[in-house]
């Protein structure tokens, strides 16, 4: 792992211990946003230089004029020609610093010390990338209490982890997140495939003998709330991508008859359910009035809550 490590980065992978960041951010029409993630920049306290650019998709709101507000230098991409991997190579090579800072529009860096923190990792020469933390993701916000690693002993021991698609929830994603420029002058981001482009490069990075840090001190919001719909496109042209890279289907017949079926039975008992519990509810609160009329009652929390529901 050690020999394979030296071969990608072409160098010895020396430690930085005060290093220049250059912020990477793809966008179109996300002025709005923007504007956020850049006061949020802009009160930063590091004792570090760092630049911002925005690879713009031929925006038609203010993002140009607000990136000119903020310093950011903008790359331009067209739209026929944009892909995911493609914007995040034009913004990288473009960019100036030893350690890229992959960020969403949508991204919203969290206190002053986020870039410190986000950057601290990479102090161990065998840190390749690390993934910040979204305060919105319960599970990670639980499993993360303190920072952990994600590293291989073997090319087996890899496969058998990458089996399925829980992995790429683990591994970096472009919203947040910070990589050696050096690995990615040796490994570029996938120009063609629809998504997961980011998971793809970390999972060859780790290949390589790198660690991928899971940095619990590196936090941020992710403010934009995709509907139903949209959520189920993107999640259609991940599982499409993940096939490409694995060609492991993420449903078989077997799987797609068994969930027709539980569905079908399922469907009538949750509108039952879902009748009983809006008629409980609004009956509920219709009887307010009536229990206002008694005298208020002392106790805990769960005593009073199972008195109430029975009367």
């Amino acid at each position: 792992m050690e020999e394979a490590r030296t071969e990608l980065t072409g160098r010895n992978s020396a430690a930085i211990s005060n290093p220049y960041l250059s912020i990477v951010i793809r966008a179109r029409n996300e002025a709005e946003g923007l504007h956020r993630v850049f006061e949020a920049l802009r009160a930063q306290r590091c004792d570090f230089a760092w630049e911002t650019i925005v690879v713009d998709n031929e925006s038609e709101d203010e993002t140009p004029e607000l990136c000119a507000r903020y310093g950011a230098r903008v790359i331009k991409i067209s739209r026929d020609e944009f892909t995911y991997g493609r914007a995040l190579n034009r913004g990288i090579a473009a960019a100036c610093g030893e350690l890229v800072l992959l960020l969403s529009a949508h991204s919203l860096p969290v206190g002053s010390r986020f870039l410190e923190a986000a950057v601290a990792p990479f102090a161990d020469p065998q840190i390749g990338a690390a993934r910040c933390l979204n305060a919105h993701d319960l599970e990670q916000m639980a499993a993360w209490y303190r920072a952990r690693d994600i590293s291989y002993r073997s090319l087996e021991e890899q496969r058998e982890a990458e089996i399925g698609s829980e992995w790429t929830r683990l591994y970096p994603a472009a919203t947040c997140c910070v990589l050696r420029r050096a690995l990615w002058e040796r490994i570029k981001f996938d120009e063609e495939i629809e998504a997961n482009e980011d998971k793809l490069w970390a999972s060859q990075i780790l290949r390589h003998g790198f660690v991928v840090r899971c940095c619990a001190e590196a936090v941020y919001f992710y403010t934009r709330h995709r509907g139903r719909r949209a959520a189920r496109m993107r999640d259609l042209r991940e599982h499409l991508a993940l096939y490409r890279l694995t060609g492991q289907p993420p449903l078989g017949r077997a799987r797609f008859a068994l969930r027709v079926i539980k569905a079908m039975f399922l469907a009538p008992l949750v509108s039952a359910r879902y009748l009983c519990e809006q008629v409980s509810w609004n009956f509920a609160l219709l009887s307010i009035p009536h229990k206002a009329r008694r005298s208020p009652r002392s106790g805990s929390v769960p005593e009073f809550d199972a008195r109430q529901a029975v009367r």
